[in-house]
């Protein structure tokens, strides 16, 4: 998923809704991108996007380093970091969920993977039909939610 990735978690930050949760929720959401700016950087290589930063105990350390700051937050950050792994679990690389104790990844190979960054990866994602059927279930949430919340 790729413009997905907003909407869905924005979706999460309506449960808190107000402009502090919702920049906390897309940052959270974010950050297991983080790593293909290491491999973007040159300290690591292409095969290290979407592996250690894509695990449940990663998400579990984040959550609870946010909860020594405010215990608020915490279950939105974990919130947020699972369902970007939900987003990516649809490519066919696959998420090491369970990483450090095993490396199996898991993925439901709805849509080929077209790589981590720039516009070939962008145009190579949105030329599948099941790209424009995830994004716009999520969008639709995220409507759902905002109908919700102003009632």
């Amino acid at each position: 998923m790729q413009a997905g990735h907003i909407p869905l978690a924005l979706s999460i930050a309506t449960y808190d809704w107000n402009p502090r949760m919702a920049v906390f929720c897309l940052a959270a959401h974010m950050l297991p991108n983080a790593d293909s700016l290491v491999v973007k950087a040159g300290l690591a290589k292409p095969s290290f996007h979407c592996t250690v930063t894509h695990s449940l105990l990663f998400a579990t350390v984040v959550s609870g380093l946010v909860y020594l700051v405010s215990p608020h937050y915490a279950p939105f950050a974990f919130a947020a970091l699972v369902t970007h792994y939900l987003a990516d679990i649809g490519s066919t690389v696959g998420q090491p969920l369970l990483w450090p104790f095993s490396k199996k990844s898991f993925t439901l190979r709805l849509f080929k993977d077209t790589g981590y960054w720039g516009w070939s990866m962008l145009i190579g994602y949105y030329r599948q039909p099941m790209a424009w059927v995830l994004e716009l279930g999520v969008l639709a949430f995220f409507i759902y939610r905002l109908t919700v919340i102003r009632g």
